[in-house]
């Protein structure tokens, strides 16, 4: 029931495709599983149990998912189609240019407001990138594959190495117990994704190894390295404890 217009994406989390659904003449994202895990005797029910909870999310700055399914061993989540860029591609640059800070504060309040109502329903994101955060026409913020890293047992905790052996892509915005491999990860690697996006925003830097307050690198009121600098705190116990509270 669905005419392709186009291949939009593909990555690690499978491929993207433009479609239009015949029934309901609506533009939507068809995302289209990676192969190999069909071949996992316990990914159906995983897949049902999560893809239920995903498409349970509704908020106007998450993707929404329509319909999810397994047709001919091929597993599909049909989505919003957002008519916009990627916050990578918005910047044009790697990594992403500096933002004012009313810019970035816009950009991060809207990611806030999604985060905790996702982690109130339950969900953790586990891969918060620019990647994977929208800006629609009119430049509301929408967060993607919400879950998918837990969905399709990719734990964020398995960082991908470039041919040198250094850290790259996804890697750099993840939490410390992400990358040592703890076995709980909880909310608060999210906002911990969250405060590096957001000092990234502010500097076009992104915080690694012994990194100065954003104020120092960028002119910005100083206020904001407490906040940025909290929620980039190794110990999970020292971080804002709710997206709301960055928020505020």
């Amino acid at each position: 029931q669905y005419e392709v217009e186009c291949l939009w994406g593909r990555g690690g989390m499978g491929a993207v495709y433009k479609v239009q659904q015949k029934d309901l003449g609506r533009t939507a994202a068809l995302k289209i599983l990676p192969d190999v895990i069909a071949k996992d005797p316990s990914f159906a029910e995983r897949f049902l149990r999560e893809a239920r909870l995903l498409a349970s999310l509704s908020h106007p700055h998450i993707v929404t998912v329509y319909e999810f399914g397994q047709r001919d061993g091929v597993y599909f989540l049909l989505m919003e189609y957002v008519d916009g860029v990627t916050l990578r591609q918005a910047s044009l640059a790697e990594p992403i240019r500096r933002l004012s800070s009313k810019d970035a504060l816009a950009v991060v309040g809207q990611l806030c407001d999604a985060l905790q109502f996702a982690h109130d329903e339950g969900v953790v994101h586990r891969d918060i990138k620019p990647e994977n955060i929208l800006i629609d026409k009119r430049g509301r913020v929408k967060i993607a594959d919400f879950g998918l890293a837990r969905l399709l047992g990719k734990p964020a905790d398995l960082p991908t190495l470039t041919r040198t052996n250094q850290l790259m892509g996804t890697p750099a915005y993840m939490a410390p117990e992400q990358i040592e491999g703890q076995a709980v990860i909880d909310h608060r690697a999210d906002i911990y994704s969250l405060g590096v996006v957001f000092y990234e925003l502010l500097t076009g830097e992104l915080p690694l190894g012994r990194f100065q307050p954003p104020s120092k690198k960028a002119d910005l009121d100083a206020r904001l390295d407490e906040v940025v600098l909290r929620t980039l705190e190794k110990e999970p116990d020292r971080r804002y404890q709710q997206a709301s509270q960055v928020r505020t």
